[in-house]
């Protein structure tokens, strides 16, 4: 079984996702970081370069391959959970977690990283008003998560022992 994190931009499912699968023994995959790595760009630098619609073509692709695999912990990219067609190859493959965070914590966590987020070009209001709408409309579909963590405040290794604990209690 893949356990499968989800979530808004600076959720932590990347710092929160190593930790995991250090504390499983599982291996990590980060889905953005593995197009990243392929393309030898940034996701910003991508999306700018190839437009929004290739990158989610080669997230899709990326994401099949890595669900083909098992007993891993992967970090998805902030708008793959959203989209009903993940939702069917997900649950075949694994569990899906979804990292809660606030918006004033998640405004907080995106402006210190503004630069590397596609969304947030320009490091205006106008572009943080942009990402609170998309993250109110990506919300509902976050929550149909099997498991829901709340990462306000939470270290990393304690959202990871968290998950863990979850994990344990309900799927194994």
């Amino acid at each position: 079984m893949n356990i499968y994190l989800t979530g808004f931009m600076c959720a932590g499912k990347t710092a929160a996702g190593r930790e995991l699968a250090r504390l499983l023994d599982r291996p990590f995959c980060d889905c953005d970081g593995l197009i990243e790595k392929r393309t030898g760009t940034t996701i910003a630098g991508l999306v700018k370069e190839r437009g929004l619609a290739h990158f989610r073509a080669l997230e899709a692709a990326q994401l099949r391959k890595l669900a083909a695999g098992g007993g891993r912990v992967i970090a998805l990219g902030g708008g793959i959970y959203p989209s009903r067609r993940w939702k069917k190859l997900l649950s075949a493959t694994g569990v899906t977690v979804f990292l809660a965070c606030p918006w004033p914590e998640l405004a907080k966590r995106l402006q210190a990283g503004a630069a590397t987020r596609p969304l947030l070009a320009g490091r205006t209001q106008k572009s943080l008003a942009r990402a609170k709408k998309l993250y109110t409309a990506r919300l509902p579909f976050y929550n149909r998560a099997a498991i829901r963590v709340n990462t306000s405040g939470l270290t990393p290794k304690a959202a990871a022992r968290e998950i863990r604990r979850r994990i344990k209690r309900e799927y194994l």
